[in-house]
């Protein structure tokens, strides 16, 4: 212990003699420290605990009960939020009488109902959540806020929460039935199912319960005695779910056993084998790119202390002691970025919690500090200090005290790393990455992980080859590199850290362009590709009539072909879609056609892309043509009726019904004559145009120039053409990934150039001594910074293509999984893989980073003297 308190006192008057290079340790350590107890933290916050909710759930009241609809008994988790068995809904939901009923006498309950709806504030409609809730009662103290005005006494009063910007004053029309709501007051925007909604007086808004008007019916209770678990599960037995301040500060046991609550899960992750593994591969690879960046400016110090280790030696410190004094730099300093990177990251996140506005007045839970998920954080940042010690604390155990004493420079050993073990983790790391494409994510990072190691044994080998080839380059980067080639300690790990960080981008960039260029690939649209639609909304005939002429004058040979929308007798927009029933032919998705467009011969020749005499004849005659034979019966199909955007249903109709058949997934159900939707007591509303171009090509530019004209007209209708895909585009991501790369191979390539140019002072003096200009000196300085970035960008590069496939076809899995589920019970077709390289990123960064740190190194190198005399 005496050893290490010594080694430590060392460290410490090193640290504070070297406040630069201690400077810069400290900030390779502990920024992503600080990064990720950032982010720690703001999830923290952001993220409400059922103890956070209860004023948003609560109010003031004791329980907030639910009627889930079921006549037999439930079982529910301890939120009240999911509930078994899960039934058909009785006719009736259960009258507030009976709720007050069931939970005796002293209680007060007051209904809670909420639904969706729409409101206009005098252009188109717009869905909303609307709640109906008495806000002056003391109950619901806590729940809304006031932000401005009051809240409603009358049922033509409203408040509205503040992300509708509507102000107060303000008339709304409410419901496509254009009811007037008097907009008496704005509230704070709640973090639940309450967000984003419009609340009035009960009965002020919605219809009266009916068992299936869509509405979701709750209750806030004020007790006499708090609600246990014991009297939650005696309201199950009624099929009411409740949740409740006693039962949050006081959970049951989760299980199955009788009296146990459901499972439930509230934020996280349960942690799995593959979220285990991919955890464990995310620390490796931080734990090694902080040692690689961090590993060369201890390597500088060592070389700046060299007389230093000398004289301790002489003195009769063994190797292991001058080791300890090495760590001890690592411990020291790691352990100033365990404590600065969690504080500064926690000020961080209280800054920007701050900005973004913790609730009430924003959108953030209470600020809370996980100090159980920062503290592995810190302890991973000081153990990646001391590892970044480990080399060349092993280098400082072979000073020669005599050679530095003597004022002669130490030979270099040659270290040529471990190219066989490397070359078995890369085979490895590539192997696990092959797996992953097929099997789970994890395996991915694993390899990413092995690779990266085998990597750091292969490089210095790489770099000695390297060397050997520089007898040609002129005399600035012949020098450069051969000096670089004989301190490989102090090269490779620079080099491996800018190959990391190149890679990185490299693995991102072609992953997010494949995924890209899968979408492409596989792009539909509810219309044929090349055809160009103008929909809209709420728009009116007479608006539509001065659209016609302009879209005559952008497409002047071609028709116009109108296209229609069920509407119901509120005007509101309807969509029609298989009940209960699979589409084995069906590609059906939600588009501005809708799932089942309403039009004539026409528009059915457009879709099924072919005429079909039979399906127009029967078309004319009222009835619907649909894409799948197979769900014809009996002439008949069944439809469900949905209502856009709010979701709400209609009852279902039955239309009499023709099939047709398509090559491949047809894009929508089918094509719905005006006749049959008039029979169904609905009418055909005209929603757009279509327009097909005669080359059938998409034009983003007459595209452009008819939504530019129509603009002028209203906002309220949308210009677009299917297959217009804007593939020029570079994802944002990338040049935050580029940035972040940049940064991290100009902080290694300078960090290695400053320990070369440290190195390879006397031989710059030497160079100088012979009659070498300045400028010599820098260009050897600005060949240093080449030659690793220069190796190891491009090489970064093109190592990370593998990773870059195998996450682009692990999306692709993951993608292919969902898709089985599909939509309306219809199995969307499987991707294909798409593999692009965006070679004009890559390119650029792989040619531009080494020539900008070139240059940065040119720019910055020192070009003094130092007289020295050798001894020996």
């Amino acid at each position: 212990m005496s050893a290490l308190f010594a080694a430590l006192r060392i460290s410490r008057r090193d640290i504070w003699r070297a406040k630069a290079r201690s400077a810069l340790i400290v900030v390779m350590i502990g920024l992503p420290v600080l990064a990720v107890t950032a982010a720690l933290t703001i999830f923290a916050t952001r993220e409400l605990t059922p103890e956070e909710q209860v004023p948003m759930l609560l109010g003031a009241a004791d329980a907030r009960l639910v009627d889930t609809g079921e006549s037999r008994p439930i079982r529910q988790d301890v939120l009240g939020e999911s509930w078994e068995p899960y039934g058909e809904r009785r006719a009736e939901p259960r009258s507030q009488e009976r709720i007050q009923a069931l939970l005796g006498q002293g209680a007060r309950v007051i209904p809670v109902r909420s639904a969706d709806e729409e409101y206009s504030t005098g252009g188109r409609y717009t869905p909303i959540g609307v709640v109906e809730l008495d806000l002056r009662d003391p109950m619901t103290k806590g729940m809304f806020p006031l932000i401005q005005g009051r809240y409603p006494r009358s049922a033509d009063e409203v408040v509205v929460t503040a992300s509708r910007n509507v102000p107060v004053g303000a008339t709304i029309r409410y419901t496509r039935r254009g009811v007037t709501k008097h907009v008496v007051g704005r509230v704070v925007e709640q973090r639940t199912e309450y967000g984003g909604s419009l609340i009035g007086l009960p009965g002020s808004l919605l219809p009266a319960s009916s068992g299936g008007s869509g509405t979701d019916d709750a209750w806030l209770a004020d007790l006499p005695a708090p609600l246990t678990w014991a009297g939650t599960l005696r309201l199950n037995q009624a099929g009411i779910a409740a949740m409740s301040s006693a039962v949050l500060a006081d959970p049951p046991s989760v299980g199955k056993g009788p009296g146990q609550a459901l499972a439930f899960h509230w934020g996280g992750t349960a942690w799995t084998t593959s979220g285990m593994v991919s955890a464990v591969s995310g620390i490796v690879l931080a734990v090694i790119e902080v040692v690689l960046l961090a590993g060369p400016a201890f390597a500088v110090g060592i070389r700046r202390r060299r007389r230093e280790l000398a004289l301790l030696s002489a003195q009769g410190a063994s190797a292991r002691h001058l080791k300890l004094v090495v760590l001890a730099d690592g411990l020291t300093l790691g352990l100033v970025a365990a404590v600065l990177g969690p504080v500064l990251g926690v000020g961080a996140a209280r800054v920007i919690a701050a900005v973004m506005g913790i609730w009430p007045a924003g959108e953030l839970g209470p600020f809370e500090v996980p100090v159980g998920q920062i503290v592995p954080v810190a302890v991973l940042g000081l153990v990646s200090g001391v590892a970044a010690a480990v080399v060349p604390a092993v280098q400082a155990a072979g000073t020669d005290a005599v050679t530095v004493l003597a004022g002669r420079r130490p030979t270099a050993r040659d270290r040529a790393g471990r190219p066989l073990a490397g070359l078995v983790l890369l085979t490895a790391g590539t192997a696990a990455m092959l797996y992953g494409t097929v099997s789970i994510e994890a395996w991915i990072y694993l390899g990413g992980a092995l690779g990266l190691l085998g990597l750091v044994m292969v490089t210095p080998w790489l770099v000695r080859w390297i060397g050997g080839l520089a007898g040609g380059l002129p005399l600035p980067l012949r020098l450069a590199v051969r000096d670089a080639s004989r301190n490989r300690g102090r090269t490779a790990p620079a080099v491996v850290a800018v190959l990391a960080a190149a890679a990185a981008f490299s693995t991102v960039a072609v992953g997010a362009t494949s995924s890209v260029a899968t979408g492409e690939r596989h792009y539909r649209t509810g219309y044929p590709q090349g055809t160009t639609v103008i929909y809209g909304d709420d728009v009116p005939k007479e608006t539509w009539e001065r659209i016609r002429p302009l879209v005559a004058e952008v497409f002047p040979r071609t028709t116009p072909l109108a296209t229609y929308q069920a509407l119901d007798g509120e005007g509101g927009a309807l969509d029609f879609a298989l009940e209960r029933r699979s589409c084995r032919k069906c590609f059906t998705l939600w588009g501005p056609l809708g799932t089942l467009p309403v039009g004539g011969p026409d528009l059915l020749r457009l879709l099924l892309g072919r005429t079909d005499r039979a399906a127009e004849v029967a078309l004319a005659e009222g009835k619907v043509v649909i894409f799948d034979p197979a769900v014809v019966r009996n002439g008949e199909v069944r439809l469900a009726v949905r209502r856009l955007p709010v979701g709400g249903e209609k009852p279902a109709v039955t239309m009499p019904a023709v099939g047709a058949t398509v090559q491949g997934p047809a894009l929508v159900l089918g094509v719905a004559p005006e006749a049959a939707v008039t029979r169904a007591g609905y009418v055909p509303g005209l929603i757009g145009f279509i327009v097909r171009p005669e080359d059938g090509r998409p034009d983003p530019e007459r595209e452009r120039r008819l939504s530019e004209a129509i603009r002028v007209i209203t906002p309220d209708v949308t210009v677009t053409t299917a297959g217009s895909v804007d593939s020029g585009r570079i994802d944002p991501t990338l040049w935050v990934m580029g940035a972040l790369a940049s940064l991290v191979v100009l902080g290694g390539t300078l960090a290695a150039s400053g320990l070369a140019a440290a190195d390879a002072r006397p031989d710059l003096d030497t160079l100088s001594a012979v009659g070498a200009r300045p400028r010599t000196r820098r260009a050897v300085a600005a060949g240093q910074a080449v030659f690793v970035a220069g190796l190891g960008v491009p090489l970064g590069l093109l190592v990370g293509l593998l990773p870059g496939f195998a996450m682009a076809s692990q999306s692709v899995v993951q993608r292919n999984d969902y898709r089985e589920v599909g939509f309306n019970g219809v199995a969307y077709p499987k991707l294909e893989m798409v593999l692009s390289v965006p070679w004009l990123p890559l390119v650029a960064v792989g040619v531009g980073l080494p020539l900008l740190a070139g240059l940065i190194a040119l720019a910055f190198a020192r070009t003094g003297v130092t007289l020295t005399r050798r001894l020996g």
